[in-house]
């Protein structure tokens, strides 16, 4: 069995959304948030999570799929 936890932008206009997500293979949510902000994400206090263009950082290209723990075998 495998999980990923998945980051989304939680920005919202008037015409939509953002749909700016990130894929983890994080264990908990705090594990992938981390691994978001190390990418210019943001978390709200109240825990929106908000993508490096839409939070005010800086917008790096990155690749979408973090995988955390590359040395994991899987099954």
């Amino acid at each position: 069995m495998s999980t990923r936890i998945t980051v989304h932008c939680n920005t919202e206009w008037a015409e939509g959304s953002c749909v700016t997500s990130l894929m983890t293979d994080a264990h908990t949510v705090d594990e992938a948030r981390q691994a978001a902000a190390g990418l210019g994400w943001r978390t709200h206090p109240d825990g929106r999570d908000y993508c490096p263009g839409c939070s005010g950082t800086r917008r790096a290209s990155y690749t979408p799929v973090i995988h955390l723990h590359p040395t994991r075998t899987t099954p």
